[in-house]
């Protein structure tokens, strides 16, 4: 059964530093970029795996994109896609431990190809399917950009 909920999502995205220590080097986040969104959502549950969606607005810069989280066995997939079919948007699957690659269509320009490596998933939904799911993963895109997110979601009733 479908359920409207509200969502809280936070996404932060760090530039990691190496740093000397001792005669090793010792990794530290900078601040780069964070962004939260509140909005309503649907959450549904299908063959033991948890669905999320919403309708991305002009305020994220996606606007007619719907995302998608999926939850199941201790991996998350966002997908994110636009109204029409020929819009491939994205579509990532985060497990810890694990590197994939992912297509991601960049708004006005040619698709690209990321190395995401996930460190770690947090899935704190409770039996209703409120709580909170927090995802930290590194993103890398050819050897000139490489960023540490951590993304949360808190799902609330509405």
């Amino acid at each position: 059964m479908k359920k409207s909920v509200n969502l809280k999502i936070t996404s932060t995205q760090y530039i990691e530093n190496l740093k000397p220590s001792g005669e090793a080097f010792r990794r530290e986040l900078e601040l780069e970029d964070s962004m939260e969104i509140l909005t309503e959502g649907t959450m549904y549950s299908r063959n033991n795996a948890t669905y999320i969606t919403y309708e991305e607005s002009e305020a994220t810069g996606s606007e007619d994109v719907r995302t998608l989280f999926k939850l199941e066995d201790g991996t998350i997939r966002i997908r994110k896609y636009g109204r029409d079919d020929d819009d491939e948007g994205m579509d990532m699957m985060l497990k810890p431990g694990i590197l994939n690659i992912t297509r991601y269509q960049i708004p006005m320009m040619s698709s690209v190809n990321l190395e995401v490596y996930t460190n770690k998933l947090e899935d704190n939904l409770d039996e209703e399917g409120y709580g909170t799911v927090s995802v930290d993963y590194r993103i890398k895109f050819d050897k000139f950009f490489s960023r540490r997110n951590i993304l949360e979601i808190e799902v609330k009733p509405s």
